[in-house]
């Protein structure tokens, strides 16, 4: 999870929220657990903005969402906040899992985790990382149940980080054996930009290379 910046709300949704809320909230007081069509939160033009502030990631794993297709996630949800279901602001985007597998609000509160859209937070003083592995900074309270309400520690996560790592690791190698080579100890520009981009925000799992990039003066 990094800090994500929310773009301007899309025209569609400024113009038709209102309408769209109306109709669904008649429909969910004949019906209460109607949820709203995702045809209209889940719009075209909806989703491509979410995709363009997430580089094509999941607000909350850093999945790239390649193979599977994003889902437009409400934060909180319509079944505890019908209101909400059209608010710009309560619109994010997730992969499948965890979008199906997150904990509810009522279980583990939005309040008591990091919010990807919070300018306010650095997630890397909640969240580190022992190798693949995703680990609660100690002394957070924030991380712990960042990371158990969005199931940021299940195991495929975590084949996937590692995944990630080996080719990490891979670089570092080459670096450090074109430095024997050459009989220096400093990293070209060259080099210095091959692992920049490891924690670059469109890069998947981004937070764990910046964690790891932290002590490498690069």
């Amino acid at each position: 999870m990094i800090l994500i910046t929310r773009l301007p709300e899309p025209a569609i949704l400024a113009e038709k929220k209102d309408t769209w809320l109306q109709s669904y909230l008649k429909k969910r007081a004949k019906k209460p657990n109607q949820r709203p069509p995702s045809n209209q939160y889940g719009h075209r033009e909806i989703r491509e903005t979410l995709e363009s502030m997430s580089f094509h990631k999941c607000f909350y794993c850093e999945r790239k969402l390649i193979e599977t297709k994003g889902e437009v996630d409400h934060y909180i949800e319509v079944t505890e906040e019908p209101a909400l279901a059209f608010e710009w602001k309560n619109l994010y985007l997730s992969c499948p899992d965890c979008n199906r597998r997150k904990l509810s609000n009522a279980t583990i509160p939005v309040s008591d985790c990091l919010d990807p859209c919070d300018q306010s937070v650095t997630h890397a003083d909640h969240l580190t990382f022992d190798s693949e592995y995703i680990r609660p900074k100690a002394g957070s309270t924030k991380g712990p149940k960042t990371i158990q309400k969005y199931k940021l520690d299940r195991p495929e996560l975590n084949y996937l980080r590692l995944k990630h790592l080996q080719r990490f690791h891979e670089l570092l190698l080459k670096i450090r054996d074109r430095q024997i080579r050459d009989g220096r100890k400093t990293l070209t520009n060259s080099e210095k930009e091959s692992l920049v981009c490891f924690k670059e925000a469109d890069y998947t799992f981004s937070l764990m290379f910046r964690v790891y990039l932290s002590g490498i003066e690069v």
